[in-house]
């Protein structure tokens, strides 16, 4: 017994002394266990900023935040140093009860403050433990909110979004368009008004004015649940820099978006600047105020030539390239109007080229002129053509702006034939013919060189290629024929020749509804007399149209409806006869 309590004894003495000398070793180090506290509570912080972090890596951001106009509310994560006491950022969050928790320092009401506000609060409060205190604080993660948006816009609803979006950022992304969420009218619906839209702009544009005002940008009504309104005016915060005109959303706000109305006052700026526009007229526009809403001004601007049309008067204003107003500013009245002249051009020559190609002398690449313009000018410049030219074959292209994609080819389509007095079953041919137009320049070659046909000596423009190919030595013929294929090309023939050389019709095939389809152009001629068949042409036979049972009742249906009627009628014609000549026996 006394050896076991001589070996606890021993060991107590072993705990006792190892604990104060770490202690000991801790003071010498600097660290007190008032720091050593503070190191637990880094490592706590440390955690939870993480954590936090974690939660809202996927949140979209927003906008770019100003810490003068962004008002913090519970769920907010911010960034906090406060130097030199916490010389590393810590991640709080602001509390439901809309307070900020920091270790060893407490806690702070931020209710109805700003980022800037919350900053000089905290401040003033620990600049009283230690007049050499900074504090910096910064948004990590914007709070979500839900907003209810409504009035002129795609899809009015309640949206739950960063609280870092401004008015102006929250109304695009109630505009997006998910064609997983909206069904497949209003789909093609969003397709046709985004179309429509695109070539107005394209119109609008290249005329350098907007006759359409941007009426809705600078009259949104922002409601607060607090009960108070702000009028939002996007175009004027952007080109001031002023949040206040576009303030971030919070939860529970409302934001109305009113629809155009049919008259109201103007002001609009055109000509030479980036952004042509016409916009509402508000109270406290002046002329710097209509300048800045054309973005500045194009090369092409003279700045010795802007003038402001206003009160039926005209005034010379003077302009920096940026478009900033050297002169006195001062207010303009509804229906002012800028006007930003364009430059004189200088009358440079533009060179014309085209690209001549295929079997010529000299292929490549000739300058046009005034006097050298047409087909027969540039064969003569490379070089003519050679013993091996095949002419049916020959062509122009031409670069067709119509060519170019279109999104709603349907719209395209219905615009076109709507006041055709095609019938309903043209529609499918003139559909296809519409959507896959032909880059070629009219021009026949074997007229032109053969017969010297003037008519087809045609003006070329810059950017043509002149294509001369040589003679293919096949005809394709296929469809209902015994032997499809390519066939040898001989000279001055016929379709029945060739339909021929490939075994003859097949059964199925309508001598009737074959034709020739021209190398040149893709275009089915109808066989005859005279009408030969050239090298690289094709011959197709097809069959007898596969007509549905039901429609082939119909159709017998009504022959025998015709037949009908006409026995009724000549049984009546018979009968007035029996009866004239009952009468005149009488």
């Amino acid at each position: 017994m006394k050896n076991l309590f001589l070996k606890q004894t021993y060991i107590y003495i072993i705990i006792f002394l190892s604990i104060n000398l770490n202690s000991f070793a801790q003071v010498t180090k600097g660290e007190s266990p008032f720091e050593t506290e503070r190191t637990m509570q880094e490592e706590f912080t440390k955690t939870l900023g993480s954590d936090i972090t974690k939660a809202t890596a996927s949140i979209p951001v927003g906008n770019s935040i100003n810490s003068d106009f962004y008002y913090l509310g519970p769920g907010d994560v911010l960034s906090i140093t406060i130097n030199p006491i916490q010389p590393y950022p810590a991640t709080v969050q602001v509390t439901p009860s809309s307070s900020i928790i920091i270790p060893r320092f407490g806690v702070f009401n931020v209710q109805n403050m700003t980022i800037s506000q919350a900053k000089d609060t905290i401040l003033k409060e620990l600049l009283k433990r230690n007049p050499n205190i900074t504090v910096d604080i910064s948004l990590q993660k914007a709070r979500m909110s839900m907003v209810n948006i409504k009035g002129n816009l795609l899809f009015p609803n309640i949206y739950v979004m960063p609280s870092s979006f401004q008015v102006s950022t929250a109304i695009n992304y109630a505009n997006k368009i998910n064609s997983a969420e909206i069904s497949q009218s209003q789909f093609g619906a969003v397709n046709k008004y985004n179309e429509l839209n695109k070539e107005k702009f394209k119109a609008f544009n290249e005329g350098k004015i907007s006759p359409v005002s941007q009426f809705s940008s600078r009259n949104i009504l922002l409601l607060r649940p607090d009960g108070s309104a702000i009028s939002v005016d996007i175009e004027k915060s952007k080109i001031n820099n002023d949040p206040s005109l576009n303030p971030y959303v919070r939860e529970g706000d409302e934001i109305i978006i009113p629809f155009e109305k049919n008259e109201y006052p103007q002001i609009s700026i055109a000509g030479e600047v980036n952004r042509p526009i016409t916009l509402p007229y508000k109270r406290g526009d002046s002329v710097s105020t209509l300048l800045r809403f054309g973005y500045g001004f194009t090369q092409d601007a003279d700045l010795n030539n802007v003038k402001l049309y206003s009160n039926n008067q005209t005034i010379n204003l003077e302009v920096d390239k940026n478009g900033k107003l050297l002169s006195s500013d001062f207010p303009i009245s509804e229906g002012s109007l800028i006007i930003v002249n364009s430059k004189t051009k200088p009358q440079n020559f533009q060179p014309r080229v085209v690209s001549v190609y295929g079997e010529v002398n000299n292929p490549g690449v000739y300058v046009l002129d005034d006097n050298s313009n047409l087909v027969k000018d540039v064969i003569t410049k490379a070089g003519g053509l050679t013993k091996n030219a095949y002419l049916p074959l020959a062509n122009i292209y031409r670069y067709n702006a119509v060519s170019d994609f279109k999104m709603d080819l349907t719209r395209e389509f219905s615009e076109a034939f709507r006041y055709s007095n095609l019938t309903l079953e043209d529609t499918t041919r003139f559909l296809i013919d519409m959507n896959y137009p032909q880059n070629f320049v009219s021009c026949d070659f074997s007229k032109l060189f053969e017969q010297n046909d003037s008519s087809n000596n045609v003006e070329l423009k810059t950017g043509d290629i002149v294509y001369i190919p040589s003679q293919p030595k096949e005809v394709y013929v296929f469809g209902q024929v015994k032997n499809p294929g390519f066939v040898a090309y001989v000279p001055n023939k016929t379709m029945d020749y060739y339909i021929e050389k490939a075994g003859g019709y097949s059964d199925g095939g309508i001598k009737k509804r074959a034709r020739i389809i021209r190398g040149r152009n893709q275009i089915w001629d109808k066989p005859g007399e005279g009408v030969f068949v050239n090298a690289g042409d094709q011959v197709y036979v097809p069959r007898e149209p596969d007509i549905p049972i039901w429609l082939q009742i119909q159709k017998w249906g009504a022959y025998a409806a015709i037949l009908g009627a006409a026995v009724t009628f000549f049984n009546l014609l018979y009968g007035i006869y029996l009866n004239s000549i009952q009468n005149k026996k009488k």
